[in-house]
């Protein structure tokens, strides 16, 4: 017989002594029909962990605490105490995991979309290419960046999750394609783990994005990307416990849930209690980040506020305190709980108009703007000087052009972004900045993130006046602007009515 490295000597106990034991513990376990029914449908062990609080504790001067901080509980239960409430209690929890796992659903979902969808416009592969995250590193200067050791352990785990995947959308991927799935395919098919690795391997940039998406803010308003790669580990946990039906009730999780900067900053942000120990590793922290993103991704669905009312009820039913959930005194005087609450949609306008076009922050537009004219050129300067003087020149031409309503603009987490396509050879395409001039002033005064949507709107549709493409398609605007030069395309927007397909109506 193989000896085991193990301390445990606890007598194995059939239902009728498991009956008696907890009798004898005092417990009213109802009749021996009933709890024998309980036991073996749940479990001993599983509603342990429900009955817990019901056990006494040891009387003064006895030590209430262990040696580690933990409390200290006696095997005897309090008076009074009865099977059929450990059970209820037991089965408010089954039905909590049961609703959590909805809502977790829909937000996995979404974020295996956005963080595709992010990566997608890069490359098909990216989640391959370790250049396309920024996982590289460069020890030796006189040889090509190497993958991170995190990008290459991320893409081993990742493989085990596409050769097991069989769904028939992956086996159709297979037959025409070849043995790899593309970025908004494999994120179907990775676990939420797996999806949670690969967002802390993306470049800061588009880690950035996505925290602003969701209005997930750093103190100076910037995405919090570290705050965002942190929910995404919480979920994760969350997830798993509901999978493996763990508890969900007085349970303080393994992984503490991160306060944004902003909200560690405001004590009146709305996640600000994040901050608090009590709050940040028990259930109520978590609802309060399903129910911030779910505002984002789902606002008409107020499926979380629906579960924090299911939890209140129950407490007065079943008979707990919301405090071992990690409810805070006064939580429902926040306004997020509010069904009417709305968070400012510009953000998620602003990130999806980022995800349409490639853009360039405002220092990369100005590096770019290499035709700007330097006053009084001909003056002799230092290199430094010189340099100085061209970077102020294009500073000052990026100003003229957004004095003019010229460029489209989009911001996004206090930073600002431009379209690449409306620039070209150092300067501004002249053409497109008289069409952007015309379209952005007929909006009258809508916000600046709506103008930009509706302008990239009219930019990107296809328009049945303008010459079709080699395949018989029509082209949109932006394609007409690729394929020609400046002046055929201002000749071809003049001759056709695509200006009059311009939709304030996009306006929000």
């Amino acid at each position: 017989m193989t000896t085991l490295n193990s301390t445990y000597a606890k007598p194995f106990l059939t239902v009728p002594e498991q009956i008696r034991q907890l009798r004898g513990r005092g417990m009213d376990c109802g009749d021996d029909a009933y709890a024998a029914e309980v036991l073996q449908r749940y479990g001993y062990y599983r509603l342990s962990g429900y009955w817990h609080l019901y056990r006494d504790r040891p009387v003064p001067p006895a030590p209430r605490f262990d040696g580690e901080g933990r409390e200290i509980r006696l095997e005897t239960f309090v008076a009074g105490t009865r099977l059929v409430q450990v059970v209820s209690l037991y089965e408010f929890d089954h039905e909590l995991r049961m609703r959590l796992g909805d809502v977790l659903s829909t937000v996995e979902t979404a974020f295996r979309f956005f963080i595709g969808h992010r990566l997608g416009r890069v490359d098909a592969f990216a989640h391959r290419h370790p250049w396309a995250l920024g996982a590289t590193r460069q020890e030796d200067p006189s040889a090509p960046p190497e993958p991170t050791t995190a990008h290459r352990e991320w893409l081993e785990e990742y493989d085990r999750h596409e050769q097991r995947a069989r769904g028939d959308f992956v086996v159709h991927f297979r037959q025409q394609y070849g043995p790899h799935l593309p970025i908004w395919v494999a994120t179907e098919v990775m676990s939420f783990g797996v999806l949670s690795s690969l967002y802390d391997l993306m470049l800061q940039s588009d880690q950035e994005i996505l925290a602003a998406r969701f209005q997930v803010r750093t103190a100076d308003g910037r995405g919090d990307r570290g705050a965002l790669g942190n929910w995404l580990n919480d979920l994760r946990n969350v997830r798993n416990i509901c999978a493996h039906y763990g508890r969900l009730w007085n349970r303080a999780f393994d992984v503490t849930i991160d306060a944004p900067g902003q909200a560690r900053q405001d004590a009146d942000d709305l996640l600000a209690p994040l901050a608090d120990d009590g709050t940040n590793n028990r259930l109520y922290g978590m609802l309060l980040v399903l129910r911030h993103l779910m505002l984002s991704i789902a606002p008409e669905k107020d499926d979380v506020v629906d579960l924090a009312d299911f939890i209140e009820g129950k407490s007065r039913t079943v008979g707990f305190g919301m405090e071992q959930l990690g409810f805070p005194d006064g939580w429902r005087s926040s306004p997020i709980w509010d069904r009417a609450f709305a968070l400012d949609r510009l953000p998620m306008v602003a990130a999806s108009l980022l995800d349409r076009a490639e853009c360039m922050t405002a220092a990369e537009t100005r590096a770019s703007l290499t035709g700007a004219e330097v006053i009084d050129e001909k003056r002799i300067r230092t290199l430094a000087q010189a340099a100085r003087a061209k970077k102020a020149a294009q500073g000052s031409l990026l100003r003229t052009y957004l004095k003019h309503d010229v460029v489209i603009e989009v911001e996004l987490g206090g930073t600002k972004f431009y379209p690449a396509f409306q620039f070209r050879d150092g300067k501004i395409v002249d053409a497109l900045a008289e069409i952007n001039q015309a379209l952005a002033r007929s909006c009258g005064g809508s916000d600046l993130t709506d103008v930009a949507r509706a302008l990239l709107n009219w930019w990107q549709t296809p328009h049945p006046d303008l010459p079709q493409d080699v395949d018989g398609s029509d082209r949109s605007p932006l394609d007409l602007l690729g394929s020609v030069t400046e002046e055929e395309f201002a000749a071809v927007i003049d001759e056709s009515d695509a200006r009059g397909s311009f939709a304030v109506s996009d306006l929000g």
